[in-house]
């Protein structure tokens, strides 16, 4: 077991981290609209989706250093390690605009709720909000451990327990539903003939929403919330920033996952107690329930303590995000394939220069509040593409679990999934079958030729991940700044990491 340095975490604050990066009261007015069926709609992909990503990763974590790059290369080589990596850190930035956006509106809630129709006032918010997680994630993982930890804890955690305490008590006081609570309602008639409402992923576009009809409207709302349990993999990174990553590792997963389920499940039945399906606002739903519960209750005052609760929750997943991609990318870096600008770290050892990068681009992507017209399209179709590259990197995780079993059979696991090839196989399908419907238009894109906004799509993916394979091409032997027994540490397995430890101290 290695020792526990100045850089170690503790597996519960892990677990937390993991929670703040995948789990989001946001996303829940989206399913709330379907009632009881939520049940069903968050269950499905849980199964079929989130039970493989959390076992499959949990494996990963515990074998091998480095996270998806290190998964990736151990299994595939060099190059593909750096475009996976490379295309999650692309992911996230298409991300940012949207999660800030319902952050943004929450904190024109506080003001002037006319405000969150502003693109100014919006395009302003995510851009303070994400400089202040940049400046955050440039003190390091322990500043931003405990904070991601806290903001989850209370923007998170506390918001969804209150909605369940008072969907509960609505109920038992007994007053109404909004929504039909009969058996039947529990499978939502989702592939009906007519259109399905669904609000794609819950990455999407604020206040946008979109239609599919009959049979394809009930998949793509189905595969469309499989990315609603993405992330419980992305903070594999810290795996060797744990005591004891064999044991710890499976642990922080097995709780994290315990915790968005609930997360997501309890509070979206209780806000469709209390606000009826035609009338939830996809930013503003959770605090239309929480207005009409304190409002019913005779405790409106506790309102805006809630609208600040959820801005710190929104604040915690993003930054999670913020130094888990990038990470990785500065370890690909320094082996040498990128050139040393980008290697830059600070006095905290942390890639500043990526960041910076980083909140560049995102700066640029707000500004798309105040420039386009029509700011839904625009994000709907960036949030689509982000979705496309996201679903393509898991393609790549599930891969690399099969290959490893083959060709490192021997490497010691902290956790080994059972049955993983079924588990891989299983998560491998829904990811390709995601892909796949991703590239359907809704309804709402009558108007614009189907190829076109394929092209659209297929356009993005390709210039987003362009740029790894052109980095590797050029590579030069002056790049790389660390040891070649250092690059090979990065993605060592943890056993040999620990051996070596053990050699170092005795």
């Amino acid at each position: 077991m290695t020792a526990k340095t100045e850089k170690s975490i503790g597996w519960l604050t892990l677990s937390f981290m993991m929670v703040a990066a995948v789990a989001s009261i946001r996303s829940l007015p989206a399913m709330a609209v379907y009632g009881l069926g939520s049940v069903f709609l968050y269950l499905l992909p849980a199964a079929v989706f989130f039970v493989p990503v959390a076992l499959v990763a949990s494996e990963l974590a515990t074998g091998w250093n480095g996270g998806l790059y290190g998964w990736v290369k151990q299994a595939f080589g060099n190059k593909w390690g750096f475009f996976s990596i490379w295309y999650l850190w692309m992911n996230v930035m298409t991300w940012y605009p949207t999660v800030l956006a319902f952050a943004a509106s929450t904190v024109a809630y506080l003001f002037n709720p006319g405000l969150a129709n502003n693109g100014f006032f919006i395009a302003t918010v995510i851009i303070v909000l994400y400089w202040i997680s940049t400046l955050v994630a440039l003190g390091g993982l322990s500043a931003l451990s405990k904070l991601s930890s806290w903001f989850m804890i209370l923007g998170t955690l506390f918001p969804a327990a209150v909605l369940i305490v008072l969907g509960a008590t609505w109920l038992l006081t007994g007053r109404p539903s909004a929504a039909p609570l009969t058996l039947g309602a529990l499978v939502p008639d989702i592939f009906s003939s007519t259109s399905t409402v669904v609000a794609g992923h819950h990455r999407n576009a604020a206040e946008y929403w979109k239609e599919f009809s009959g049979m394809l409207g009930g998949l793509v709302l189905v595969v469309g919330n499989f990315l609603a349990y993405a992330g419980i993999e992305m903070n594999a990174i810290h795996a060797r920033s744990l005591a004891n990553p064999q044991k710890q590792m499976p642990r922080a997963i097995s709780i994290a996952a315990i915790l968005i389920v609930l997360i997501f499940i309890p509070p979206t039945l209780a806000i469709s107690f209390v606000v009826p399906s035609d009338s939830t606002s996809l930013t503003a739903g959770v605090m239309q329930a929480y207005t009409e519960f304190f409002t019913r209750f005779n405790i409106l005052w506790a309102d805006k303590i809630m609208a600040v609760l959820l801005i710190f929750g929104a604040l915690g997943g993003v930054l999670t995000w913020t130094a888990g991609p990038s990470s990785g990318l500065l370890m690909v870096a320094r082996s040498g394939a990128m050139p040393r600008w980008w290697q830059a770290t600070n006095a905290k050892g942390v890639q500043q220069n990526i960041l910076i990068v980083q909140a560049v681009i995102v700066t640029l992507l707000a500004l798309i509040y105040v420039v386009v017209p029509d700011v839904s399209t625009a994000f709907w179709i960036l949030s689509a593409i982000a979705a496309q590259i996201y679903l393509t990197v898991y393609i790549f995780m599930f891969l690399a679990a099969l290959r490893l079993r083959q060709t490192q059979p021997n490497i010691q696991r902290g956790f080994v999934c059972p049955a993983i090839k079924f588990w891989a196989i299983l998560g491998l399908i829904a990811s390709v079958l995601a892909l796949l419907l991703g590239f359907v238009p809704p309804n709402q894109f009558r108007a614009m030729s189907p190829i076109l906004y394929e092209s659209i799509l297929f356009g993005g993916l390709i210039l987003f991940g362009i740029p790894p394979f052109i980095f590797y091409a050029n590579r030069k032997r002056e790049w790389q700044v660390v040891s070649s027994d250092e690059i090979e540490k990065s993605t060592a397995s943890l056993k040999y990491l620990d051996n070596v430890d053990i050699a170092a101290n005795s």
